[in-house]
Order: structure tokens, then C-alpha cells, then sequence
């Protein structure tokens, strides 16, 4: 009996080893998936491969470019900065805006983009054949003047990227300014009141009694040049909130200037050019820059430094004038810009529109036509 027992217990014994063996080789079978933890990507010439299914990479996908291969560009300013408009009424060859996105401009009859990539020539945007003037960007949509040979006057249009340009109202225009959703802007070529309208040209209104031919903006008040303001051309500003017109400087002889933080900043035009600023509180004035051998084309202040275009090159200095340094020397005359967008600087020879690096004065340049 108790051999048989251990017999019984031996066989017992003998089939459990082996059901053991048998479920060990199964588990370890090469034929079986790998777990998910030790799967092995492939390489990327295997994943390419004729035949193969492309692995999905887990890496971001890279920002998409545009049809016309031109990358975004931030470009930034603080707010101790103006003058990107004060001079854009002289209505001379360089019609440039930042969007956000990208820098844009009407190189004749085309809206051409720049974007990240600096030295890269601007590329031309299809479905825009308009030579438009004084061009800004405001509130998604690009805006513009565009001459009408008929009837020898400014039209202003905006133009949503998708739609041709719609003429915004049947009032000329000839310089204008966008503040908190509203249009202020100029009818006459020589001098005329300053009017207001609706981002959708109704609601027109005259505001100021005095003339203007161009002006600028500085906090809430306009700043206009005006030949009316007494026996001599004076400085006048327009406070927007209460629609009180004072004259603020006089006389003043100047075309050519901008306003900031209580300074009017000009070039003198009188015998001889040359750089001023004057207090509006008292009059009193600071000679910035007495001996300019070149004809001063336009002023800029950004980023708390004053910038200067001359004929000859781009100087900067500090807003009282000292520390004054060249950034950049001429080749050619420069007739118009000083747009500044982040650390770059548009300017035109009237050939050329050059772009300039303002860290370091490289300078890049791409025919205009």
C-alpha cells in the first residue's frame, strides 16, 4: 500500500514539473509581441523606407509656414517709443507696417512680406494689386491711401486678406491715425481741419477750427503745425476727451517732428538744420544737435533713444541729445523711413528698401523693383 502511495506521488510530481517547463517555453516563444516597455522605435531610414508605414514621431509638430515660405516674425517695442507714423504724410516711396506677424509694405503695385529670417528678400503676397500709400495696420485689417489719377485726391481703403479693398468712406483722406477705434484724419493736401469717423467711415466730424497739413499723436491729444494759430505758424494740440484746441508753442517753424512725454522733438527750418526739443510747459528750448552737415529727413524715438535719418546715415542718441553715435553710414542719399520694428530699422535710397540690424549696423538691401 505504501508503495503505492509513492508511486502515485511520483507521477504527480513528474507532471507538474513538466506542465511547468511547458508553460516557461511558451511565454518566452520568439514568435511573441515585445512589451511596450522594451519595443524598439526604428530607425528613421527604416520608417522612410519603400514598404514601410512611416513611424509617428512624439516630438512637437513644427510651426507651419505659409504658402509663400515666409516665417513669423515678433518684433517688439516698449511703450517709450513713437513715430512710426509722425512722418508717413510726406508720402514718399516707403509704405511700411507691422502686423505682428510679419513686416509688410506696397512695393509699387505689390503688398510684399518680410519675416523672421532678415537677410531674406521680402516676398510678394498674391491678390493685392493696388499702389497704396501710407499703409497701417489696425484691428486684423491693412489700411491705405490710394490715389485716384481722376479726380487728383486720397482715398483711404482696408483691405481683410481675403476680399479686395473696400474704399472705408467717400471723404479724402490724407494723413491719418488710429486711436482706441476711431480714425483721425486730414482732408487737404496743403492744410485743413482735423476730422473723426468711424473704423467703418460713418459718424465724419470736424474737431479742430485751426488747419493742419500733417500731425501726430501723443497720449490723448493731437499735435498739429498751423499757419493760422496767430501772426506766426504755431503748435497746436487737441485734447480728444474734452475737444479743447490750444496753442502750445509759439511761433514754431517746423514741418518735421513728433511729440513725447511733454517735448516736442523738430528740426529747425530756417536758415540753417538743425535738432531741437522744446518744453510744452514753459518753451523752453534744448539744442539737441547744432551742427548737421546733411539734410535731416526724419525723426523717430524708440525705446527711450532718439533716433535721426539724414541723408548721409541713421544716428542715435539720448532724448537730450548727448551720447550721440552713427548706426549706420549711406551709400547712396537716403530719401525716406526710419520705421522702427524691434531691432530693425527700414529705411529707402529710392532704389533700395535696407534693412538694418540696430544692435550691431548690419545692413541688408532688396531693389525696390
Amino acid at each position: 500500500m505504501k508503495q503505492s502511495f509513492k508511486l502515485i506521488l511520483i507521477v504527480i510530481v513528474v507532471i507538474s514539473m513538466l506542465l511547468t517547463a511547458c508553460q516557461d517555453q511558451g511565454e518566452k516563444s520568439p514568435s511573441s509581441e515585445p512589451s511596450e516597455s522594451n519595443a524598439v522605435t526604428p530607425s528613421p531610414a527604416a520608417s522612410t523606407a519603400p514598404g514601410n508605414t512611416p513611424v509617428t514621431s512624439q516630438s512637437p509638430e513644427p510651426t507651419p509656414v505659409p504658402e509663400d515660405g515666409v516665417q513669423k516674425v515678433i518684433l517688439t517695442n516698449g511703450s517709450d517709443s513713437r513715430g512710426n507714423t509722425a512722418f508717413s504724410a510726406s508720402h514718399y516711396n516707403l509704405h511700411i507696417t507691422y502686423t505682428g506677424e510679419y513686416v509688410e509694405l506696397v512695393n509699387y503695385m505689390s503688398l510684399m512680406r518680410h519675416g523672421n529670417d532678415i537677410e531674406k528678400a521680402p516676398v510678394a503676397f498674391d491678390g493685392f494689386e493696388y499702389q497704396g500709400e501710407d499703409v497701417q495696420f489696425y484691428n486684423g485689417k491693412l489700411y491705405f491711401l490710394l490715389y485716384d489719377y481722376n479726380t487728383g485726391v486720397y482715398y483711404l481703403y482696408s483691405y481683410d486678406y481675403e476680399n479686395p479693398p473696400s474704399k472705408v468712406t467717400e471723404s479724402t483722406v490724407y494723413h491719418y491715425e488710429f486711436v482706441g477705434g476711431t480714425i483721425y484724419y486730414t482732408k487737404e493736401f496743403v492744410q485743413g481741419p482735423i476730422y473723426s469717423m468711424n473704423l467703418d467711415g460713418s459718424g465724419e466730424k470736424q474737431l479742430t477750427q485751426m488747419r493742419a497739413h500733417s500731425f501726430c499723436i501723443d497720449g490723448g491729444s493731437i499735435y498739429f503745425y498751423a499757419t493760422d494759430a496767430g501772426t506766426a505758424p504755431g503748435l497746436v494740440r487737441y485734447n480728444i476727451a474734452s475737444g479743447e484746441e490750444t496753442t502750445v508753442v509759439f511761433p514754431f517753424f517746423s514741418h518735421n517732428y513728433l511729440v513725447f512725454e511733454g517735448y516736442a522733438y523738430y528740426v529747425n527750418e530756417g536758415t540753417y538744420r538743425s535738432i531741437h526739443r522744446v518744453n510744452l510747459s514753459n518753451q523752453a528750448v534744448e539744442d539737441l544737435w547744432l551742427e548737421i552737415g546733411d539734410y535731416t529727413v526724419s525723426l523717430n524715438i524708440s525705446d527711450g533713444m532718439l533716433y535721426i535719418l539724414t541723408g548721409s546715415g541713421i544716428f542715435k542718441c539720448n532724448l537730450d541729445g548727448s551720447g550721440r553715435t552713427q548706426i549706420y553710414e549711406a551709400y547712396d542719399y537716403l530719401q525716406t523711413g526710419l520705421y522702427i520694428f524691434g531691432d530693425r530699422i527700414y529705411v529707402t535710397d529710392g532704389y533700395d528698401i535696407i534693412v538694418i540690424d540696430r544692435n550691431d549696423g548690419t545692413s541688408f538691401a532688396f531693389p525696390m523693383n
